[in-house]
């Protein structure tokens, strides 16, 4: 079969290397430049967890997900994760925080915020009325270095990656405009973030561009820390990055953009981070090095869009949206196969019918 693959970020690129590797005749198009920093995919890392509190559907994504990554750290000779464990943290009574706890696969009782400073000899400050829950099986993605693995291992595997590609929009049906010239697919699959609503404008009224400025935070004496998922008022969530630094952001902070005209951090970003950040990073400098902007497409009840097209059915909106998407990059392109082969899993069913299927918690997303 012939298939497009619209937008190359973790998805496109996740899509891409399953398909041909299944041995499908796959091109896929990318508006900017390899290893661009425009969309939603671009950092050092990311957020791994293997018990995701948005629900039963996503543990299950991230848990098919684990030895996928195993496979790729085999292919790529070099880790993409760092178990670090983690923090899921709250008030008393949290949703997040007891699903957190509920799903786990080795559920243990919850620690009180005060006991976090102790724990991570002071680098970490918590409100000691909170509840943490404490996961073992959680961590960081190299985000950048999984994109340039499926850069060079789509193409081995046969798929063709043509960057700097303009698509016309809207797309209608498997014809495609690609630089002023028709190219006609058997279906096209459209996984290009915030921008997926100009292509495809029948789904522009659930995707919602929003700004995000994530920021980086040094010490004197660096130290390996767990990621954390704050269920504050604002979705506070943190993780290692390079350098023994601790990057921060904030999950609910940031306004409607132009995905292409977005602005860059400035002061603003930079005081409103560290607002957050001192009390959490005691040990830590509160204003960060580096900030770096990111965009979020936001559907209204922070779940993915997988749905094909009302005008044909051969075109497939993949929108991996919400913030939370990058922990299951492996199984991205599993779940495009089950569509284009009419054999979708419980999870792929689940999340093309979410009213019906997804147990959404109100979880932060990281």
């Amino acid at each position: 079969m012939r298939i497009a693959v619209v937008g190359l970020g973790i998805a496109g690129l996740s899509i891409c290397a399953r398909l041909a590797l299944a041995g499908h005749d796959v091109t896929g198009f990318e508006q900017f430049e390899p290893m661009h920093e425009r969309g939603s995919s671009h950092g050092d890392t990311r957020i791994m967890r293997l018990t995701p509190g948005e629900g039963e559907v996503y543990v299950a994504l991230a848990r098919r997900a684990a030895p996928a990554w195993r496979t790729w750290e085999g292919l790529a000779d070099q880790p993409l994760i760092e178990w670090t464990s983690g923090l899921m943290a709250g008030p008393r009574g949290s949703p997040f925080v007891e699903a957190c706890q509920r799903l786990s696969r080795k559920p243990a009782a919850l620690l009180r915020g005060d006991a976090i400073h102790a724990m991570t000899r002071g680098y970490i400050a918590m409100p000691y009325e909170w509840q943490v829950f404490r996961q073992e099986d959680a961590g960081v993605v190299g985000a950048d270095a999984a994109r340039a693995f499926l850069i060079k291992q789509a193409p081995r595997w046969g798929a063709r990656l043509i960057h700097k590609a303009r698509i016309d929009g809207p797309i209608e049906g498997p014809t495609l405009k690609v630089n002023g010239e028709t190219q006609t697919f058997d279906a096209v699959i459209v996984a290009s973030g915030s921008w997926g609503g100009r292509l495809l404008p029948e789904f522009a009224g659930k995707l919602a561009v929003r700004r995000r400025v994530v920021g980086w935070f040094e010490t004197e004496s660096p130290k390996i820390l767990p990621v954390i998922c704050a269920d504050d008022d604002v979705g506070t969530f943190g993780m290692p990055a390079p350098r023994g630094l601790y990057k921060i952001g904030l999950h609910s902070i940031g306004g409607a953009t132009d995905p292409d005209n977005v602005r860059e951090p400035d002061e603003s970003d930079a005081a409103l981070l560290s607002e957050y950040a001192a009390p959490l990073l005691p040990k830590h400098n509160p204003k960060p090095v580096r900030m770096q902007r990111c965009l979020y497409t936001v559907t209204p009840d922070e779940n993915f869009l997988i749905a094909p097209s009302a005008t044909h059915e051969r075109v497939l909106m993949f929108s991996a949206c919400s913030g939370h998407g990058f922990k299951y990059a492996p199984i991205f392109g599993e779940l495009a196969q089950e569509w284009l082969s009419g054999s979708p899993s419980q999870e792929l069913t689940a999340l093309m019918n979410p009213g019906l299927n997804v147990n959404r918690l109100g979880a932060p997303k990281t």
